[in-house]
């Protein structure tokens, strides 16, 4: 079914509301509201003349409803018979009622982002095993990976401590690593030119910010594989020869040394992704919003560099998505 317009009481249409501000009462990332509409057509939001879209209080309840029959193990075709067995039954007398509340600045505690920070806070595999059970029903591997694990390490990434803060984040990137491995070699993904993103940087796993620059290059249709931490240089070039890498991206802090342009039949790029620490936990807002501004735009250059290298179209209006 195609997306129609919504048929709202003059009352609701008071309250329609952008997806972004859907997003945060709901804790439902705006990639996955697209997909329920597109692909399941589970939620039908009014569209504006522009095209955007709208929520009203009826869809607001439509998607928490879909949270929890998710969250009962149900797939999306089940789902979308409940929601239209429950659409037949009489309406309850109409009563006002007063708009969401709007979320703190995390999701509400089961939704899926929450969960792969608590399965990594607790080092909990069966948890994050059953988070991504649950994903995959509404996202792609590529959304999964972007939208939830490489976000839920950047958000773990700002925080000050919890027991076990260190080897949590370690545990957690090398899970987030696997997944973008996966997707990286997944049947119908480019297969050429393969670009190595190597990481440098010492006595760290690969950072929210290098996984990051992974999705944005995955997004640019390059065959992105990660090099294993802990090589020497001699098996990073053998590792790079290889895989017949064209492109070759060393991830350093800014002291590293630079080597010659080319190595190992490949072009060589150092992208300096800077590791910003809070102070306090009363900073992690504002530092998740400078890591997205100072990150960001590293990545774009990064981009932009091999896209020239590889005479690839140029990047620029391409923003890495989030």
């Amino acid at each position: 079914m195609s997306t129609i317009e919504s048929k709202h009481s003059d009352s609701e249409s008071q309250a329609l509301l952008p997806i972004r501000s859907v997003s945060q009462i709901t804790g439902v990332n705006p990639i996955t509201l697209r997909a329920w509409e597109r692909r399941y057509d589970l939620i039908r939001p009014t569209r504006t003349p522009a095209g955007h879209r709208l929520y009203s209080q009826q869809d607001i309840r439509t998607i928490q409803r879909i949270q929890e029959l998710a969250e009962s193990g149900m797939g999306f075709a089940q789902i979308a018979l409940v929601l239209d067995q429950e659409s037949q039954k009489p309406a309850p007398e109409a009563r006002r009622e007063p708009p969401p509340e709007p979320a703190s600045t995390t999701a509400p505690p089961r939704s899926l982002l929450d969960r792969v920070i608590r399965a990594a806070m607790d080092l909990d595999p069966a948890e994050l095993r059953a988070a991504e059970a649950t994903a995959l029903m509404w996202l792609t591997p590529e959304d999964y990976l972007r939208d939830v694990l490489i976000e839920a390490l950047a958000q773990l990434e700002a925080r000050t401590a919890w027991p076990d803060r260190d080897l949590g984040l370690v545990w957690l990137s090398e899970y987030v690593k696997g997944r973008a491995d996966w997707v990286a070699d997944a049947p119908g993904q480019s297969t050429s030119p393969v670009v190595v993103v190597d990481n440098l940087v010492p006595g760290r796993a690969f950072s929210a910010g290098a996984l990051r620059l992974f999705a944005a290059l995955h997004d640019d249709r390059l065959h992105v594989r990660l090099l294993p931490t802990g090589l020497s240089e001699s098996q990073r070039e053998q590792m790079v020869r290889r895989w017949d890498a064209r492109a070759w991206v060393r991830l350093g802090t800014g002291d590293s040394p630079r080597p010659t342009a080319r190595r190992a039949g490949a072009h060589v790029f150092w992208c300096d992704l800077p590791l910003l620490e809070p102070r306090s936990d009363g900073e992690v807002a504002n530092f998740m919003q400078r890591w997205r501004q100072v990150v960001e735009d590293d990545i774009q250059l990064c981009r932009e560099q091999v896209a020239s290298a590889l005479g690839r179209a140029d990047t620029t209006q391409q923003p890495t998505r989030h």
